[in-house]
């Protein structure tokens, strides 16, 4: 799957191995990829950046994705920014919370490196809600 639009992606996980495979997969898909280790570092690269899309893990030091979320909503240079939270986390509280944040989306770790590229493309092509 290749993307040529350039669409431009801030990819926040805290384990590094997790992390390096997803950015690959993302880089080899077409997309521009910063990578953030941590929340505070995550808020920081959205406002350096402003991508398209933040792929978010919802546990990580610092600030956790729901802060990092609940922080960029309040950032009139993130407006439109789609936000993936991407997690172990599959319990419905957290999911609700994440959305009533303003997440675009809400995807378990268990994904398939092609699925994730697939619905990334997907989300990118859909208008902003």
């Amino acid at each position: 799957m290749r993307n040529d639009v350039g669409a431009t992606i801030v990819l926040a996980e805290d384990e590094s191995d997790l992390r390096a495979v997803y950015a690959e997969c993302l880089r080899r898909s077409g997309y521009t990829v910063w990578e953030a280790a941590d929340g505070a570092e995550a808020t920081a690269m959205v406002h350096a950046h402003k991508p398209d899309l933040l792929l978010l893990d919802l546990w990580m030091p610092i600030l956790n994705g729901l802060e990092v979320l609940e922080q960029i909503r309040g950032d009139r240079g993130a407006v439109g920014l789609k936000v993936v939270m991407l997690t172990h986390q599959r319990d419905a509280d957290t999911r609700l919370e994440g959305f009533a944040l303003g997440a675009s989306a809400y995807w378990t770790k268990d994904i398939s490196l092609l699925e994730l590229s697939s619905k990334i493309e997907s989300l990118l092509d859909s208008p902003q809600t």
